[in-house]
């Protein structure tokens, strides 16, 4: 189970398009692990489990101020 969660944390950080500084987190507490970038925070949560499946949750927050390749208006396409 933790194996998996991390493993999806450390995929997080492996994929981003930037090299910038990524903190994972990992708290076997309460089944979590965290991965904070300067633009997003991503959160997974075991939320269930049974003799037979897991259930987790992901939620993306993305921080303020983070990067924006297309400035901060957003992609606007030429003639609109």
């Amino acid at each position: 189970m933790m194996r998996v969660l991390v493993w999806f944390g450390f995929v997080l950080v492996a994929t981003a398009a930037q090299a910038q500084s990524y903190t994972t987190t990992v708290n076997r507490e309460t089944n979590t692990v965290t991965t904070t970038g300067p633009g997003y925070s991503a959160s997974t949560t075991q939320i269930s489990r049974t003799a037979t499946s897991t259930t987790y949750t992901t939620t993306i927050t993305r921080n303020p101020g983070g990067y924006q390749p297309m400035g901060a208006g957003g992609y606007h396409p030429m003639g609109h």
